[in-house]
């Protein structure tokens, strides 16, 4: 049986005035750890203090800063610090600035273990587009690689090897130092912390759970969670996940999970919430700032899993959940308490038991919602059914049954709308039924005939478009033959054509109003395309005359 958290205690409590939120690999193995704390007489400074195992502190480097939006500092010295629009290094008691010379808006930092690499976020002024940087703390900045959505976090693991990048919206990516993409993985909710190993193991957390997933972007587990988490923490094996979680302004949690994903010990704040959190490479030691200023370090250990008396027994909370007929709850305590107990027959007995009553509750309202037509409904209370029980040949035999009445109805009406002309409607119902039985060839066939008949007339709207000069309009109907036909020859023929004509058209109108900088850039588009384009050939050497016209006359005015 793997070792898991046996026992946690509290090393110490400080009330540390203004300390900033723990960076993620604040704490040493030896339960040492760093912490940005203000200066209590001078206003704008700022020590990196180190606190012994014992809770006594003293400063290491002192530096003079302005308002930090957030701040992380390495224990052997040395960290980075983002404003709104602005990174500082912080090395040997001196301050700089990364990329001054860039205008930007930095949203997220993460600093590695020995505080020589460092991840940041950014966006451009107008926030047009989003990028991530990564750069040493002597300045350099190693790289930076666009990335296609708005970025929420950065993480990166205690090597400096890899990096995770995780978006608004729940994308994740991997990346490694070379700026090479590892993994990709989208959380179905938005992602509010991150951390990493790198391709083994990555842990995200969100409104609603945390949960890890591997080098094949694959979900290894997910658990569902009570408050907003604020941070997450691995150790360096990843056997132990710690995540701080905020419920409302004044409380939170610390919970540690296992390298499974099961729950293996939580500490309550009542009267406070968590701001930051780090954990030792070795998982011995784990530690939390607070928001009302308390420095708190635990000591964790290890061993095989106790089984203690408690005051409400997982056999007396899944009783109390199958009473309420909340049997996937019932049957998810039984599983948690079999995998820690495996010898205890009357969880066994109990948990069959609550896939029984759960099999029979669901396979009628699976049949009633099906009598209505509500195949989708349908299919989910069977998935939870075969979920909860995958040796039930019965069940998935019932399923599989459903999902190609599903198919047949949803192919069906995709029929019943491309007979009426309707190609749109049609491909919503035919992507249903292969949604249904990915394995349908027929309603695949009849997919492919309707997006045609969509291409074929956004290909025929096009041309007409074009024969009148509407060349925006043209651009609109191939996007949408495009995504049906995708890149056939004539829908690329007649692609380029319309941005030719549509290139062509704006430099010959910015060439009328004596914008010639600006209609020379259009007439070089249109040369990118067309080469041998003789209007455009002709226009450019024009404009590129009366350009330099106008810089002589220009410069005769300066020297007058």
């Amino acid at each position: 049986m793997p070792s898991t958290i046996t026992n946690v205690d509290l090393r110490f409590q400080r009330k540390v005035r203004g300390v900033a939120p723990l960076s993620r690999y604040a704490v040493l193995d030896d339960g040492t750890l760093a912490a940005a704390v203000p200066d209590a007489m001078e206003v704008r400074t700022l020590h990196l203090a180190r606190f012994d195992p014992d809770g006594g502190s003293r400063s290491v480097e002192t530096y003079g800063v302005e308002t930090l939006r957030k701040i992380e500092f390495s224990p052997g010295g040395g960290g980075i610090g983002i404003t709104d629009d602005d990174l500082y290094l912080f090395r040997e008691s001196r301050k700089s600035r990364f990329l001054p010379d860039r205008r930007a808006s930095y949203g997220d930092i993460a600093l590695a273990a020995g505080g020589q690499r460092f991840v940041a976020s950014f966006t451009d002024m107008l926030v047009s587009g989003h990028a991530v940087a990564w750069g040493d703390i002597g300045g350099r900045a190693l790289w930076t690689k666009d990335i296609a959505f708005p970025v929420a976090r950065v993480a990166v693991d205690r090597t400096a090897t890899y990096l995770a990048v995780a978006g608004e919206s729940g994308e994740i990516v991997l990346l490694d130092s070379a700026r090479t993409t590892v993994v990709r993985f989208r959380s179905e909710a938005p992602v509010t912390a991150i951390a990493t190993i790198g391709p083994s193991r990555t842990v995200f957390a969100g409104e609603g759970g945390v949960g890890a997933f591997d080098n094949d972007g694959r979900l290894l587990w997910y658990h569902e969670l009570v408050g907003s988490p604020v941070e997450v923490a691995l150790d360096a094996e990843g056997r132990t996940v710690a995540v701080a979680v905020r419920r409302g302004e004044n409380a939170g949690d610390l919970l540690f999970f296992s390298a499974d994903g099961l729950p293996a010990w939580d500490i309550e704040f009542e009267d406070s919430r968590p701001t930051g959190l780090s954990l030792s490479a070795n998982g011995a030691f784990a530690s939390v700032t607070l928001r009302d200023a308390s420095v708190c370090c635990y000591c964790l250990q290890y061993g095989t899993r106790l089984v203690l008396a408690q005051a409400v027994s997982p056999l007396e909370q899944a009783a109390l959940a199958d009473a309420r007929g909340d049997y996937p709850d019932a049957i998810r305590l039984l599983t948690d308490r079999l995998a820690a107990v495996p010898e205890d027959v009357a969880a066994c007995d109990a948990r069959n038991a609550a896939i029984d009553a759960l099999r029979s509750r669901d396979l009628a309202a699976a049949e009633r919602a099906e009598a209505v037509g509500d195949y989708r409904a349908a299919n989910a209370l069977l998935d939870g059914i075969v979920a909860a029980a995958p040796f039930d040949g019965e069940a998935a035999r019932t399923r599989a049954d459903s999902r190609r009445r599903w198919a047949a109805s949803a192919r069906a009406a995709g029929q019943t709308a491309a007979a009426a002309g309707d190609a749109a409607e049609a491909e919503i119902h035919l992507l249903e039924a292969i949604e249904a039985d990915p394995f349908d060839c027929e309603a695949r066939e009849l997919l492919s005939s309707a997006r045609n008949s969509v291409a074929e007339s956004g290909i025929a709207a096009a041309r007409d478009a074009i024969a009148v000069g509407e060349f925006p309009a043209a651009l609109a109907f191939l996007a949408d033959a495009h995504g049906c036909a995708g890149d056939s020859p004539e829908t690329i023929a007649l692609l380029r054509q319309a941005r030719i004509g549509e290139a062509l058209g704006m430099g010959n109108s910015l060439y009328g109003d004596r914008q010639y900088a600006a209609a020379l850039f259009h007439f070089k588009k249109v040369l990118r395309l067309d080469p041998g384009n003789t209007d455009a050939t002709q226009k450019i050497r024009y404009s590129r005359n009366f350009l330099q016209d106008t810089q002589l006359s220009d410069r005769f005015t300066r020297l007058e």
